[in-house]
């Protein structure tokens, strides 16, 4: 048990430098315009990784010894990553930061392709000018991250990374086999079309994410994870019966027991093709270029924290009131649908512009903040309109 731990936490710390790292280095190297489908990459690599353990699960399960095979399996794409490192560019704007302004060029020039010197020095351009203008004002402390306009981004990724997982997607994947088995189906095997759901799903985000926005995906998969918990925590609470095994609960019909699995997938599905994805894309995008390394790290771990509240609590909240659990789940996508609606849409944006894009809705944010009586009419109407 003492090396089990030992390997968990040297592969947790690993995953934690990862899940900072990845989606804002594909957030940095990525042109504007397809920055969300490539940064989205990384939730989808995750959705396919998950359905393919599942996948493996279903043989080694029964197998003695299986989830030692399970565990080294692990290695094979950690080997792969590893393997891959040393091909990679460093980060542009990385190398504007360490004064590198040339090994800079070279990389975009490298990353964009034939789209000529004049738009590739024009992004270069941008990239030292922001942050020689954030060098005259910031000098990229921690302090910094943790107050004025920068804090209130923090806060922004905080609630999303958060919300991703107090929405409860993490309670269906850590506790699914049994809430399935609740319901009357093979926990295993429910749980593998569990994950096939969530891999499949995530495609469509891949496109929409640029087409229709990080938005319209915020606001559209929070509705539909809303009514889907909505629905499975009224059904469970009203439409199940015990079967004297405790806290353990089944449908009183065959119909009901359908109908709460598929909103189960229901949930499913609009998590992964909305705030799955675009929670990191957005995260790793919003933030000055001093300061982002860190407010990314802030973010993600506010996202490792959530995680770690859903897998201590699920258990003890399905025990002591059940499918209820599943209304405190919806409270919380109703939360989500609301952050949702107030956020900018970023899609197409340049890394380089987000701040004047948060400063006017933090100052809209502010006037519609402020008492009726306060200024004139004009100020007022002003207001409004925006």
């Amino acid at each position: 048990m003492t090396v089990f731990l030992l390997g968990r936490l040297v592969t947790g710390t690993s995953i934690g430098l990862l899940s900072n790292v990845v989606p804002l280095y594909q957030a940095e190297m990525a042109p504007a315009e397809m920055r969300g489908t490539l940064t989205s990459m990384y939730n989808m690599m995750i959705t396919t990784g998950i359905f393919v353990a599942a996948l493996l699960d279903e043989f080694l399960v029964h197998i003695d010894g299986g989830w030692r095979t399970a565990i080294l399996l692990q290695a094979l794409p950690a080997l792969v990553i590893l393997s891959c490192m040393p091909f990679l560019p460093r980060s542009p704007r990385w190398l504007v930061q360490q004064g590198r302004e040339q090994e800079a060029k070279e990389t975009l020039a490298k990353l964009r392709g034939d789209i000529g010197d004049e738009r590739i020095q024009e992004e270069l351009t941008e990239i030292v000018v922001e942050f020689k203008e954030e060098c005259e004002h910031a000098s990229g402390t921690w302090k910094e991250v943790f107050s004025g306009k920068v804090l209130r981004l923090v806060g922004i990724g905080c609630s999303l990374q958060m919300l991703q997982q107090l929405v409860g997607m993490n309670a269906f994947m850590y506790f699914g086999p049994r809430i399935f088995k609740n319901l009357g189906f093979d926990a295993n095997l429910f749980q593998t079309v569990a994950n096939a759901v969530n891999m499949v799903f995530t495609l469509p985000a891949l496109y929409f994410i640029e087409c229709t926005g990080r938005r319209s995906l915020f606001v559209c998969g929070a509705l539909g994870m809303s009514i889907s918990t909505l629905v499975l925590g009224f059904l469970g609470m009203y439409c199940t019966t015990s079967e004297g095994h405790g806290d353990i609960l089944a449908p009183k019909s065959s119909f009901v027991g359908i109908v709460m699995a598929s909103m189960v997938l229901s949930f499913i599905a609009s998590f992964a093709s909305s705030w799955g994805p675009a929670v990191w894309v957005y995260c790793a995008e919003i933030f000055p270029l001093r300061h982002r390394a860190r407010c990314v790290g802030v973010s993600t771990l506010t996202n490792w924290t959530g995680n770690f509240l859903i897998a201590q609590f699920t258990p003890v909240l399905l025990s002591t009131i059940g499918f209820g659990t599943f209304l405190i789940f919806g409270f919380f996508c109703v939360v989500a649908l609301s952050l949702g609606l107030w956020l900018p849409e970023t899609s197409g944006v340049p890394l380089e512009q987000m701040g004047i894009l948060f400063d006017k809705r933090f100052e809209s944010w502010e006037e519609n903040a402020r008492p009726k009586d306060y200024g004139s009419t004009k100020d007022a109407a002003s207001s409004s309109s925006q």
